[in-house]
């Protein structure tokens, strides 16, 4: 088994790590570890390690839904735009 990388006070993206959760066993009977994070929007969530590390996963999901909102908004400044 290799080393566990301590991952405890890194930020990814909106992301930073607070503690390690527990080990996730995948189907193919490998130890994933898990960590507990806390994204700047407030919420926790629990992530797999290497996720963080690869950049796979960067907010509790609030970033998904922010590029969203600005991109609605940036449509309809378009729409509203006189030709």
């Amino acid at each position: 088994m290799s080393r566990l990388i301590d991952l405890t006070g890194k930020r990814f993206g909106r992301l930073v790590v607070m503690e390690r959760a527990e080990y996730y066993t995948s189907p193919s009977y490998q130890s994933v570890p898990l960590w507990r994070c806390r994204c700047d929007c407030g919420a926790e969530c629990i992530v797999a390690g290497k996720s963080l590390r690869y950049g796979q996963t960067r907010s509790c999901g609030c970033l998904r839904s922010d590029s969203l909102k600005m991109r609605h908004e940036r449509a309809r400044k378009r729409k509203d735009k006189p030709t």
